[in-house]
């Protein structure tokens, strides 16, 4: 993205917004957990990325709309808890909330325990978890309701002429 589309106004945020929120009703969770046992890497999770243009995550975009987006991201989390098969041996639903690039928010399904497990170890070379202050909350400063447990990580990714740090909070089920 150049840095000209980065400090271009974003137009029709509410139309883009409500066509967001369309989108992300139209997801359905669950659809291969009848391959079970998982083979594939791929299989052992699913994820649902945040079905949108940069938009969301430009400057200029409204810090209501960020915060309505993250509300509904982690109700839509909520549902997907609420929504699982009880046949399932293994299956952990948490959803990624990155700030402040909050499009690159996911919603991961994770039906392998192993991998669940290895999942949170990010100590590469190139990429790092810090975990964010217990005191911190990204909801309580969006005053965003929910009842689902919050964890926080500054991520920071550093390649050969690549850098990038931010906050990634999750939400859902873990440990």
């Amino acid at each position: 993205m150049s840095i000209y589309m980065i400090r271009s106004k974003s137009r029709g945020q509410q139309r883009k917004f409500k066509r967001l929120l369309s989108w992300m009703d139209k997801m359905e969770p669950f659809k291969n957990t009848n391959d079970l046992p998982f083979k594939d890497v791929e299989d052992k999770f699913e994820h649902f990325h945040v079905p949108c243009g940069p938009w969301l995550s430009k400057p200029k975009t409204s810090g209501k709309i960020k915060t309505a987006f993250c509300q509904k991201w982690i109700k839509k989390t909520e549902k997907f808890i609420d929504n699982k098969p009880r046949d399932l041996p293994f299956c952990k639903v948490v959803a990624a909330i990155t700030y402040p690039n909050v499009r690159e928010s996911q919603i991961i399904i994770f039906y392998d325990e192993e991998y669940y497990n290895s999942f949170w170890n990010r100590k590469g070379p190139y990429q790092i978890w810090t975990p964010v202050d217990d005191k911190r909350s990204f909801a309580k400063e969006r005053r965003i309701v929910t009842g689902l447990p919050e964890i926080g990580y500054i991520e920071e990714l550093n390649d050969e002429d690549y850098y990038v740090k931010s906050y990634i909070w999750f939400y859902g089920e873990w440990m």
